[in-house]
């Protein structure tokens, strides 16, 4: 997720006077597990400095430019913080997905709580007025830490897995599974894992599916490159891969429009009048991406493809009739 990377990037580059580099950033993130390639982060560093946000300074004296942070910015004075700034990060708090770590959420909610005061304690009317999730998983923290552990150690666990089996839901008990990644898929943190010691599939459930975890005194098993393709193959199956160019309608100070929510690589983008744009993207065709589109359609209108307009309107038929 875009602001997420942001908010990461961030933390790592320094308070001026001091600086950074692209290379020596892009080798801090690499510790911490986060893959940038140079030309992406160089992207992100040019976008955020263009916009305007979070104090980013650029100094092109010599090269490699140097990156830092205002140093009046960072010290905390709410009284600094541009009201543009101060929409961005009450934007961020926002849209934050429930499975980040927690020291995340509770980094950028002191900063909403100083931008909400840039605005007398008022959010601004078109924040106000954006979507907010109205389901929300009860994801046990105490289980995601578990989790965390067994993967980093290398541990095999016992665990409760909930399945469906003839139409009936039940929690199933499994003596042994091997977890080895956490991964989100549009919005749910999702755990993978081998079952035993002699199945070879590869698979992926929600985290909210399972409990009752314990952790065993036996190493995990360690999928191979074949198991991992095969598990990626079994995720895609279904989904249609064909590249489109998405053109859709949306408010100007939309989500998307202010770039927090991607639908693509962005290729255009025209004013149609003082309240809407067009936006132009190339990108896949699939499933996920017709359900985006579909929580968005109260204030996103799908222009082309025609194909993709008319699943969006068959799905807003069906549901119209279910409300009659």
């Amino acid at each position: 997720m875009k602001p997420l990377r942001y908010l990461t990037l961030l933390e790592y580059i320094p308070i001026s006077p001091l600086s950074i580099s692209v290379k020596q950033l892009q080798e801090n993130l690499s510790l911490r597990g986060v893959e940038l390639s140079t030309r992406m982060l160089q992207r992100d560093l040019q976008s955020l400095y263009d916009q305007g946000c979070f104090g980013l300074e650029k100094d092109m004296r010599s090269k490699p430019y140097g990156w830092s942070i205002n140093a009046q910015w960072r010290g905390g004075n709410s009284k600094v913080m541009s009201s543009e700034v101060a929409e961005h990060y009450l934007l961020l708090e926002q849209l934050l997905p429930q499975s980040i770590p927690n020291e995340i959420k509770q980094s950028v909610h002191i900063k909403a709580e100083q931008a909400l005061q840039r605005f007398n304690g008022h959010v601004p009317d078109w924040l106000s007025t954006l979507p907010r999730p109205l389901l929300k998983m009860n994801i046990d923290a105490q289980l995601i830490a578990q989790l965390e552990h067994a993967i980093k150690h290398k541990r095999a666990v016992s665990a409760e897995l909930y399945r469906v089996l003839y139409d009936e839901a039940h929690w199933l008990k499994f003596a042994e599974l091997s977890f080895y990644n956490l991964v989100e898929q549009g919005g749910v943190l999702m755990a993978q894992f081998m079952v035993g010691s002699l199945h070879d599939k590869c698979y992926q459930m929600p985290v909210y599916r399972i409990r009752n975890i314990h952790i065993l005194q036996k190493t995990r098993r360690e999928p191979s490159a074949e198991q991992l393709k095969s598990l990626r193959s079994a995720i895609n199956k279904g989904m249609k891969q064909e590249a489109i160019e998405l053109v859709v309608k949306v408010p100007s100070h939309s989500a998307v429009n202010q770039g927090f929510i991607e639908l693509g690589e962005l290729t255009d983008k025209q004013q149609i009048d003082d309240k809407n744009v067009l936006l132009t993207y190339h990108t896949i065709d699939t499933e996920q991406l017709t359900d985006e589109l579909f929580k968005c359609a109260h204030w996103l209108e799908v222009i082309k493809p025609e194909k993709l307009r008319q699943r969006i309107t068959t799905k807003l038929k069906a549901t119209a009739n279910i409300y009659k």
